[in-house]
């Protein structure tokens, strides 16, 4: 296992995997070649973290994994109960105030062929990791992204609202935007419509108004973007779900992206053109800053809550 420099409560774990039940380490953690997850995508997941030991929104990033199975005809093996109390055991073990949550469920092993009924026992895969803060420059100056030439998958094709193990479609856009050096891709639907990143919702303002594009357009119902629609209200921002093109989105006075690890992160250029003055804009911030203080009100309620919070343990 990997391990970093002793402290008051022993060796910490900076990375940890729940198979099945078995806590291992990194190099000990291996699924079956056969596993159809690994041969055809055949699985779903979702990524949470934890701000100071305390899960965030694991509910409802449980009803969205709920979701995906549901539209892929997957059966979950484990309750709600059973999967927190998996995460709940490899977070303690780990030790961390801050980690990276990555539950992962595959239809499960079986002869190769594409009938799901090959495969008859879910893998449950829990990732724990040490997770660092984010850079402060993606805040500060914004970051650069590119619009892919690659499309977003039609929802008729391999619906986008599916957070399945079929990622490649992402991953070309991605790769894309690395060859440029930017720092992510936004994908068009094959109407000329912005969809989202490649793991990010995307967002502009014109005139103060907050747009998002609806999930019709084809993309993943972000928890953070659900989130923040639903404080921008109570603040009583004008906020909207919308299609827009990229020229609108180039025309914007402001832009940025969402997600679970990043929060909100500033875009500043797309393309090369510089979105509004080129730097973080002003609601921007304000909006980052009211989703900041959702979370630390969501962390202060979840410590009264043992049954989702990581308590570090000296008897451990």
């Amino acid at each position: 296992m990997e391990f970093v420099a002793k402290g008051l409560q022993g060796y910490f774990r900076i990375m940890l995997i729940n198979i099945n039940g078995v806590i291992t380490g990194k190099e000990d953690a291996k699924v079956s070649v056969f596993d159809r997850g690994f041969l055809f995508g055949d699985s779903i997941y979702e990524v949470t973290l934890t701000y100071d030991y305390v899960l965030f929104k694991l509910e409802e990033h449980f009803d969205r994994l709920w979701e995906s199975a549901e539209s892929l005809a997957l059966h979950i093996s484990h309750s709600r109960k059973e999967l927190t109390y998996e995460v709940n055991k490899t977070l303690k073990q780990l030790n961390e105030k801050r980690a990276y949550v990555r539950i992962i469920i595959t239809r499960g092993e079986g002869m190769i062929g594409l009938d799901p009924n090959l495969a008859s026992k879910n893998n449950v895969i829990i990732i724990c990791k040490s997770l660092p803060e984010n850079p402060n420059w993606w805040y500060e100056t914004g970051v650069e992204m590119i619009i892919a030439n690659i499309l977003r998958n039609p929802k008729e094709s391999m619906d986008p609202s599916i957070k399945s193990g079929n990622y490649l479609n992402n991953v070309l856009a991605y790769a894309e935007a690395k060859k440029q050096g930017a720092f992510d891709a936004i994908m068009l639907n094959r109407d000329g419509f912005i969809t989202e990143g490649t793991t990010n919702n995307i967002w502009m303002i014109k005139n103060k108004e907050i747009i998002t594009p609806p999930l019709g357009a084809g993309l993943l119902p972000g928890i953070t973007r659900q989130t923040l629609i639903e404080l921008a209200k109570l603040k009583n921002l004008p906020v909207s779900e919308k299609n827009f093109t990229r020229d609108e989105l180039y025309s914007a006075d402001e832009s940025f992206l969402t997600s679970s690890t990043k929060e909100l992160v500033p875009i500043v250029k797309i393309n090369g053109k510089s979105i509004g003055s080129a730097v973080p804009g002003p609601l921007t911030r304000k909006l980052h800053q009211i989703y900041k203080d959702h979370v630390q009100e969501c962390v202060k309620q979840g410590k009264n809550k043992l049954f989702f919070t990581i308590f570090p343990s000296d008897s451990d």
